[in-house]
């Protein structure tokens, strides 16, 4: 099937609200995740991904082997990992939109386990790599719409954070790397990555799995790599990315009244940070 078959065909089944049989989509799948990285916005973003919106999260249309085999897919060297590495390139969309259909497995595993816990650490350890080697912090490429990688995985490590599969140890991990994902000195995030990352974090907390002092500890460590860097303009970079993600998780947690145990941390890190605290 060429792009614009794929394109047409997925048209026709938006404007019939993606009404199809189970065995039918099954045989449109392969299609659509060889596409998923289109560098036509239309194709990716508003045809393909909603369809797997509808099909997987919605309609509940596949079996469990059905998402097995899509989730195998997705994270293989073809999808969440193609061209991993690079700067920019029309890789990013790949990687974006298989990342994407994470959070849309996961979120079917919660309500009708299909997963065992040895293959949700897996799942854990793709997204870990996938945030700590994707190079690309592109959010809106102009006429190629969305790539938001990191934005994406965020939304996949929020969904995952709720499985109820994971451990202290799993969540400690998880923080660890949205840690490291935040103090990027190369580029400001400025198409709401942070807020995505904190919504992760808020999960991960609302788990209470983890001791409010261990939650405090990765606070004030974000001080650490913000201070060791002396050059210009890496400096203002890393600043303003954590600034941005501190505060935005300051007045999250206040929002959601979960604030109190970690207000002072959370203020001890951007007075330690701030050009303007001494």
């Amino acid at each position: 099937m060429t792009e614009n078959e794929l394109k047409k065909r997925l048209q026709t089944l938006k404007d019939g609200e993606f009404q199809l049989s189970r065995t039918e989509a099954v045989a449109v799948v392969p299609a659509m995740l060889e596409r998923i990285g289109s560098p036509d916005g239309e194709l990716r973003d508003t045809l393909i991904y909603s369809t797997f919106v509808e099909w997987i999260y919605q309609q509940r249309l596949f079996s469990a082997k059905d998402l097995h085999s899509i989730l195998k897919r997705v994270m293989d060297d073809q999808h969440m990992f193609y061209h991993m590495g690079e700067e920019e390139g029309d890789g990013v969309f790949t990687r974006a939109f298989s990342v994407l259909l994470l959070p849309l497995l996961l979120a079917v595993h919660r309500d009708a386990p299909y997963l065992s816990s040895g293959e949700i650490r897996i799942v854990k350890q793709n997204l870990i790599d996938f945030l700590q080697q994707e190079k690309d912090r592109r959010g809106f490429v102009p006429g190629k719409g969305w790539a938001h990688a990191i934005a994406h995985a965020a939304d996949a490590v929020d969904e995952l954070a709720l499985c109820s599969e994971l451990r202290s140890s799993d969540l400690l991990e998880l923080l660890g790397t949205i840690q490291k994902v935040i103090c990027d000195a190369n580029q400001v995030y400025g198409h709401g990555e942070e807020e995505r990352l904190g919504t992760a974090v808020i999960s991960i907390i609302s788990r209470d799995q983890l001791e409010a002092e261990q939650i405090r500890g990765w606070v004030t460590a974000f001080g650490d790599p913000v201070l060791e860097v002396e050059s210009l303009p890496e400096k203002l970079i890393i600043r303003a990315n954590v600034r941005n993600f501190i505060q935005s998780l300051y007045f999250r947690l206040q929002w959601k009244e979960m604030l109190a145990p970690f207000a002072a941390a959370l203020e001890q890190t951007l007075f330690a940070i701030s050009s303007y605290s001494h």
